[in-house]
């Protein structure tokens, strides 16, 4: 997969920027502040469907403007090169438009542009709330197997059912029995779809993630696992229906993908258990480099990997290891505000200014 053009109207800070890559490897040079973070995140939002940020459409549009939009020429495989934006406002409905014709579900842009993307924002995701880590996978699966964006989705609405009515029995006395069963059905259902692909996912990235740290330093011995218990759809729809009276008091589900707990630990140390900063990061960006793998394996497509400034808080005896790990078969585009110390010779250089259109500011 090659990254050709980028363009950026009224998103963020960019008034009007477009970069010409030729599906080169580069290096998008700026201080901090010049908007090097908001381009990664307009590509990864091409690529994902949302931003990496959490942000809404409105967040994204520049101020003084009322929308935005993003674009990209993109091109992979044997076929020609292919067109993808979108459209965002301070009202209305996303657009989302793949070779001029829109697209209405999310599930028609993923994996056609398959990338992996760090940013300073994953050190949260990775030391933060468990959460984090579980969307991290699930965007990773959604480019795998998008088909795994049904399962998710009916998962979820049964779950915002499910919580309804607990909700509901919990104020009127009423419990909904059969209500709720149904609802546990599909949650049984789909939830041992999910956990059984993320289950598979971790194994891959994991076994990959050790062979990465072994060439950066042999002592790292990272870890990456999803501890579920092995269950049929009919034995968690038995525990749902089981749980139903606890739940009723919590007001929630408290059992099931959502609240599936994901161990990312350092030299035996979980990163929340005090790794530090750049252990942390370190770990961040050997994993992004491992999904780049494991989507290589699966999609016979090599993704594009958007890495934002790697080298800050990182050692420097481990950014040159950590760059000769660079996926050949990739297009890597690497942000940072100064030349790194050490960086291959194949890397482009480019001014996040020069990337500003005549007329416009960034």
């Amino acid at each position: 997969m090659r990254l050709l053009r980028l363009e950026l109207r009224n998103f963020r800070n960019h008034r009007d920027a477009r970069a010409d890559l030729e599906g080169r490897p580069t290096l998008l040079l700026g201080e901090n502040g010049s908007g090097k973070t908001n381009w990664i995140e307009a590509a990864a939002l091409l690529s994902i469907g949302r931003s990496f940020r959490g942000s809404r459409d409105r967040e994204l549009v520049m101020r003084g403007a009322d929308a935005f939009e993003v674009k990209a020429v993109v091109s992979g495989g044997a076929g020609s090169p292919r067109e993808l934006s979108i459209r965002g406002s301070l009202r209305g409905p996303r657009e989302v438009i793949v070779d001029g014709a829109r697209v209405e579900r999310l599930a028609d842009l993923l994996g056609r542009f398959p990338t992996v993307h760090f940013s300073v924002e994953d050190l949260a995701v990775l030391n933060g709330e468990p959460a984090g880590r579980r969307r991290f996978l699930d965007v990773a699966l959604c480019q795998l197997e998008p088909a795994y964006v049904g399962a998710l989705r009916d998962y979820l609405a049964a779950l915002r059912q499910r919580n309804c009515l607990l909700a509901e029995s919990a104020k009127d006395g009423d419990p909904r029995n059969e209500e709720c069963a149904a609802w546990e059905d599909i949650l049984a259902r789909s939830g041992v779809e999910i956990d059984r692909r993320r289950e598979l996912l971790c194994g891959a990235l994991g076994e990959r993630l050790r062979e990465l740290a072994e060439r950066v330093d042999s002592e790292l011995q990272p870890g990456f696992g999803y501890g579920v218990p092995a269950a049929t759809a009919a034995e968690r729809a038995a525990r749902l229906e089981e749980l139903r009276p606890r739940d009723r008091r919590l007001g929630w589900t408290s059992i099931g993908p959502h609240r599936a707990r994901i161990e990312c630990a350092i030299q035996g140390r979980e990163l929340t258990d005090g790794a530090s900063r750049g252990y942390a990061r370190l770990y961040s960006i050997l994993l992004r480099l491992a999904l780049a793998r494991v989507l290589d394996e699966r999609l016979h497509e090599s993704p594009v990997v958007l890495l934002d400034d790697p080298e800050s808080e990182l050692d420097p005896r481990w950014i040159g290891k950590l760059l000769e790990l660079l996926p050949e078969g990739s297009q890597t585009i690497v942000t940072a505000c100064r030349p790194l110390t050490a960086a291959p010779a194949r890397f482009q250089a480019m001014a996040i200014e020069s990337l500003a259109m005549e007329g416009s500011a960034a």
